[in-house]
């Protein structure tokens, strides 16, 4: 039910094309069914320093300069796309601030995500969330050597992501960098790490 791809440390499944999962499920028959695919992912320098090495057009055009783009000192997230169903909804003025995220959350779908393809970012690029989430109802299904292995992956994946971005975050701010004030200090920083 699960696997795991060494070369992109992603974690996949099958059962994630049709998503059972009662949380992932959309709100009408108006919005389409993405799963967990309606997130707005969130770039930390990791993925960012992949892309930067192995694309750097893709991340200059499709990341930095994305128009829902939200940049942090050392992070980037993308706003999904919110189906326009949601503006037609009554009183969202009355929820919780909680209640409205999951609201919005249902009606959303991830920018990178292609009807009938998934996800259309490379693999490398994608998050430790992205590469690591399982759903409950696939989880659920899992003998205990799977859930055991499911736990081990998972742990491997966000380490690697919080050590990277720990080490270069200090770094870059030792040298008075950031991707909000001069991103293009923080690309030649990445450039030379690989040199």
């Amino acid at each position: 039910m699960i696997q795991f791809d060494k070369i992109n440390k992603q974690i996949l499944s099958s059962a994630c094309l049709q998503c059972e999962d009662e949380y992932f499920q959309p709100p009408s028959n108006n919005i389409p069914k993405v799963g967990c695919c309606s997130y707005s992912p969130t770039f930390y320098l990791l993925e960012i320093a992949k892309m930067i090495n192995r694309d750097e057009v893709f991340f200059q055009n499709h990341i930095l300069r994305h128009p829902k783009a939200h940049i942090s000192p050392f992070h980037i997230t993308v706003q999904a796309k919110v189906h326009p169903d949601y503006a037609h909804i009554a009183n969202k003025e009355s929820l919780s601030k909680l209640a409205a995220d999951d609201l919005r959350h249902a009606y959303s779908v991830c920018q990178y995500f292609k009807y009938e393809k998934g996800c259309s970012l490379d693999p490398s690029f994608k998050n430790s969330v992205c590469r690591s989430f399982i759903c409950l109802s696939i989880e659920a299904h899992l003998n205990k050597k799977e859930k055991e292995s499911l736990q081990s992956w998972t742990h491997m994946i966000k380490h690697e992501e919080s050590l990277f971005q720990r080490t270069h975050e200090e770094a870059l701010k030792k040298l008075g960098m950031d991707l909000q004030s001069d991103p293009s200090a923080v690309v030649d920083y990445f450039k030379t790490l690989q040199n």
